[in-house]
């Protein structure tokens, strides 16, 4: 077989094979034998730069490759240099040889070599492609070395096309395990069409793996029974004017399925084949959220009965006063405070006190007429907030609330008697700002202690509003 017939069988080989690591080897092999080498070899450096023996055929059993390669120490700064940016380093048996082919005799133990470097991007040293022989090449002239650098230039080439194959596969390898293992979900939908492009596992995964996902509309892949586009879909906040993208947009979002939150962001950007998409990652914070929910308990919650607090009051009334006036709305406050719970703490102890201001906050709680609209002012008081109701049904409010004290509270400790005294503010009529009704409900409770106690009065100053209104449903009540 001729020199040129023996490249166009190896360009067939290369130029065929559907996998890009298959034919090298058998090349390997082929080259070997057709010239006449005694061994030829593929190695390839590791980050560290030592050079590890990745392909190789041996013709005689006799010859050896060692494993490893210390290359860049074994040549040294210099001859490391020179080989990076030599296209081939050939010599023969009997050609005389410079520093660099001395050298590389010696690593190989080789009497004639064809040695290929190949660097990457960056003139970094990564592959050593060549053919060695321990004896003198059979054929040595000039047109069979010249083939023989030919085919090995090649077969080089397609050394270099799989170490770039190979660093793209293991870049790919790298980022997806980083995706998937960030702690963050991910996925890419495409920007019209809203299908699914790509999903990372920990998003995956609650929904049966990405198969479930891939290919599928986003809305009807993520919530159950979707048919359309969802309302708060963010993607008009990615782009400008011109469908360009822009900046990244955030937002919380609650999973239908098990009440997880989530904060999510999105932006546009240009998917591997050109068209706009939308990549959409969120970060758990369920945790961030129930912690959040705890500090606003602590701050707006009294502990000890559960009701609202004084605060979360004054914050709910400043906006229940302004709705009111708006809508030019009446509402009532009552404000009552326990008789004789002195008398309690003094005779069974705090922890009974305790337990009948949570006894009273259960009451207010449970009670349709009260509940929602109850708050522990401090101490012994409370709030009853009737920011709906009609006179006629704030008489139902006082008289269920009056009622509760009718029978005595039993306690862990004992039983004990204990009444309430509720003053009541009409707004706007009786203040329009919390402080003032809660000033004027406060004077009227105690307009209802001085009277005799477990008493209802109304604040009233004739403003806009019928006393007599008030004194006759005082007097029903009572």
């Amino acid at each position: 077989m001729q020199v040129s017939e023996f490249w166009v069988q190896v360009m067939e080989k290369l130029n065929c094979s559907q996998d890009i690591y298959e034919p090298v080897p058998e090349l390997i092999q082929d080259t070997c034998e057709f010239f006449g080498f005694g061994c030829g070899f593929v190695y390839v450096a590791d980050y560290t730069g030592v050079f590890h023996l990745r392909e190789n055929y041996l013709l005689y059993e006799y010859d050896h490759l060692r494993e490893k390669l210390e290359i860049p120490t074994e040549l040294g700064e210099a001859l490391l240099h020179e080989l990076a940016e030599a296209k081939a380093v050939i010599f023969s048996a009997d050609t005389p040889k410079n520093a660099l082919e001395e050298t590389l005799s010696e690593i190989f133990n080789a009497r004639s070599m064809i040695l290929i470097p190949i660097n990457d991007a960056g003139g970094q040293l990564i592959a050593l492609v060549g053919l060695v022989d321990r004896r003198g090449v059979s054929r040595q002239e000039v047109l069979d070395l010249e083939g023989a650098y030919a085919v090995l230039c090649a077969l080089a080439n397609h050394v270099k096309l799989q170490l770039y194959q190979k660093r793209v596969d293991n870049t790919e390898n790298a980022l997806r395990s980083i995706l998937d293992h960030m702690g963050i979900d991910i996925y890419v939908n495409d920007f019209e069409t809203h299908e699914i492009l790509y999903v990372n596992e920990s998003m995956a995964a609650p929904y049966g793996g990405a198969d479930k996902l891939l290919g599928r509309k986003c809305w009807e892949a993520l919530y159950e029974g979707k048919s359309s586009e969802c309302d708060f879909c963010p993607q008009k906040h990615m782009v400008d004017e011109n469908g360009e993208p822009t900046k990244v947009y955030s937002w919380d979002y609650q999973r239908p399925f098990d009440g997880e939150w989530f904060r999510v962001f999105s932006a546009a950007f240009n998917w591997e084949d050109g068209r706009l998409a939308h990549v959409v990652s969120s970060v758990d914070i369920t945790e961030n959220k129930r912690n959040e929910l705890i500090i606003r308990q602590m701050a707006d919650y009294d502990t000890l009965t559960g009701l609202p607090n004084r605060r979360r009051l004054l914050s709910d009334l400043e906006h229940i006063i302004d709705r009111r006036l708006q809508d030019k709305g009446e509402g009532f406050l009552l404000f009552f405070d326990l008789d004789g719970f002195k008398e309690v703490n003094d005779k069974l102890g705090h922890r009974a006190g305790d337990e009948l201001l949570e006894r009273i906050g259960d009451m207010l709680q449970e009670n349709r007429l009260t509940a929602g609209k109850s708050y522990r002012h401090g101490g012994d008081e409370f709030i009853v907030l009737c920011h709906e109701e009609t006179l006629t049904h704030l008489q139902y409010v006082l008289g269920s609330i009056m009622a509760n004290f009718n029978y005595p509270w039993q306690l862990a400790d004992g039983e004990v008697v204990c009444k309430c005294s509720i003053g009541v503010a009409h707004y706007p009529y009786d203040g329009e700002t919390p402080g003032d009704l809660l000033h004027n409900a406060d004077k009227a409770m105690y307009a209802a202690k001085r009277a005799g106690k477990g008493l209802i009065r109304f604040y009233n100053q004739g403003r806009n509003s019928n006393p007599k209104t008030y004194l006759e449903s005082l007097s029903e009540m009572e």
